[in-house]
């Protein structure tokens, strides 16, 4: 059954239902343009974006959720045969085992999937439950969070064929380690800046490292509660993996970048 139609199936699940006396939600929307690029090989692509969240407690149980689609003005064919749609999809949920003035100790469970990137990431899963710390308060908010979990890379087909691999070589599956961290001040009344890193393990090699980065301004005076977002995320991946003795590698680059600007408002 396809991953990705599962987690959507949860998201709608979690999120429905007669909310009870003590039950919240926030559903929140956005749109923007986006620019992914590949600088290993001095590549841009542009286009358009949509997405959507909820952040929910129901029946005690805090969940979130969000999914982005993506259209890609595909022009400089890093991939000869990519269809320029793709998506993005979160699922999560997490608790508390202890909390002081400002700091707090608890748990999450994250379950992310990214799906047909230009830069020819074919479908990437992570599951990962999580023992978090972080601290609060007016100006700052930071975490760290470690666990273990799974870890699912699969590198699309075509630009590979080109290179003498075939569709064996293409998946790596593995019981993966994690550690991430993220960091958010507010700059006066109308914005906040956020940024987040995080690495993956197994017990091998390195696998993959992400930055990210992000410009909230508060647009409050366009439509309560919204906001203009400017973002960037960062993902490296560890391509020796894959690797066959007296090939060229997988592919001819080992990162890409996602550059937004978007609208985000409350539905």
């Amino acid at each position: 059954m396809n991953i990705t139609r599962v987690l959507v199936v949860v998201l709608g699940l979690g999120a429905a239902g007669t909310a009870s006396a003590g039950d919240w939600e926030d559903w929140r929307y956005w749109i923007g343009v986006h620019d992914f690029s590949v600088d290993d090989v001095d590549s841009h692509t542009y286009g358009a974006f949509g997405g959507m969240s909820f952040d929910k407690t129901w029946k005690g149980r805090h969940v979130v959720g969000s999914a982005d689609v993506f259209a890609d003005r595909d022009k400089d064919e890093l991939d000869p045969d990519h269809i320029p749609i793709r998506w993005d999809v979160h699922l999560g949920s997490d608790g508390e085992f202890w909390k002081g003035a400002h700091t707090h100790l608890g748990w999450r469970a994250d379950v992310d999937t990214r799906m047909n990137t230009v830069s020819s990431i074919e479908r990437e899963i992570t599951a990962l439950p999580s023992i978090v710390g972080w601290y609060e308060s007016d100006l700052v908010k930071t975490s760290l969070k470690t666990g273990a979990g799974w870890f699912f890379l699969e590198i699309d087909d075509d630009v590979p064929k080109t290179r003498g691999y075939d569709r064996s070589d293409f998946r790596n599956s593995t019981l993966g380690y994690s550690v991430a961290a993220d960091l958010s001040i507010r700059l006066g009344a109308h914005c906040r800046v956020v940024g987040e890193a995080q690495e993956w393990w197994d017990d091998d090699a390195w696998l993959q490292t992400q930055f990210g980065a992000a410009f909230h301004i508060d647009a409050g005076q366009w439509k309560k509660g919204s906001e203009v977002v400017l973002s960037a995320d960062a993902y490296e991946y560890n391509l020796d993996v894959y690797q066959r003795p007296g090939e060229p590698a997988i592919l001819p680059w080992n990162n890409d970048l996602l550059i937004r600007l978007s609208f985000n408002t409350h539905m």
